[in-house]
């Protein structure tokens, strides 16, 4: 059953209404103020964001390594962060953390052969020379040259004063303080070392292109080819072995070298693609 609704009805709903709607349209506005105090609380927590991010950006740009590595035959000539000098010889291989500040100590890693001429700073930083075996050389400021090949270490002194570090020797003192003209040599199957005196020039020449014999035994040079040139030796007579010689040879030619050391030795020494064979020269 359907129930009608009346004008009078109508009149007075929409009467109600009326009187309802302004009512509901009326919502509470407050206004809210910061209080001074929480602003700046706000914007010191802002500005501390701020400084952490950039303080872990420069943490992260410090932290970045540095490597230069060195093709066979190839010398290269570094200049650290502290304007100290590195010349890298052929198949070698540096590294260091940059970013280096003024109270720290400077620190390098060195793999093959280098030449370091280090500068001594105001604050008396150190300067660590670090390679494989556990061995490494601190310095203030100095000359010397470092060969790290294979199993074998050999550090020669042009001027200064440094301090080698070898911490697994068998007996004696891991440090040996060394002076101008002091070579040591480490080998690490024997954790033992030698130590001479010699010209530091001989040891050092290859930076200017050379490379100098003092009674050196053709085995060395032959190693040195093998390390430095990535040669593969061949010998027709192990006799030769103990051959010795003085004189020097070029080195920014690998066929000029080759044909300084046939001179020096009175030994044919024949380069072969990447292989290099020693023969008698025949009377």
């Amino acid at each position: 059953m359907r129930k009608e609704v009346n004008n009078n009805d109508l009149e007075r709903i929409n009467a109600a209404w009326n009187k309802l709607e302004p009512l509901m349209d009326e919502t509470p506005k407050q206004n809210f103020k910061l209080k001074p105090l929480f602003i700046k609380k706000l914007a010191i927590a802002a500005a501390l964001i701020l400084i952490s991010s950039i303080a872990l950006l420069l943490f992260n740009a410090k932290k970045e390594q540095v490597q230069f590595v060195t093709k066979y035959g190839q010398t290269l000539k570094v200049v650290l962060p502290d304007s100290s000098t590195v010349y890298l010889n052929g198949n070698s291989k540096l590294s260091y953390i940059n970013n280096w500040d003024n109270n720290s100590d400077r620190e390098v890693k060195v793999d093959g052969e280098a030449y370091f001429s280090v500068k001594h700073t105001k604050s008396n930083q150190k300067f660590f020379v670090r390679m494989a075996d556990n061995l490494s050389v601190e310095v203030l400021g100095t000359e010397f040259n470092i060969t790290k090949r294979g199993k074998n270490t050999q550090v020669v002194l042009s001027s200064g004063k440094i301090d080698f570090h070898m911490n697994n020797l068998k007996k004696g003192n891991d440090v040996v303080q060394m002076k101008p003209g002091d070579l040591i040599e480490y080998q690490n199957n024997s954790k033992s070392y030698i130590k001479q005196k010699v010209d530091p020039t001989t040891y050092s020449s290859w930076k200017s292109n050379r490379i100098i014999f003092n009674k050196t035994k053709i085995i060395d040079v032959l190693q040195n080819l093998q390390y430095t040139y990535g040669l593969k030796v061949k010998i027709e007579d192990e006799k030769m072995m103990n051959m010795r010689v003085s004189g020097s040879a070029p080195t920014n030619n690998i066929q000029s070298l080759v044909d300084a050391l046939s001179e020096t030795f009175n030994v044919k020494f024949i380069l072969k693609g990447d292989s290099i064979v020693l023969k008698n020269k025949q009377p």
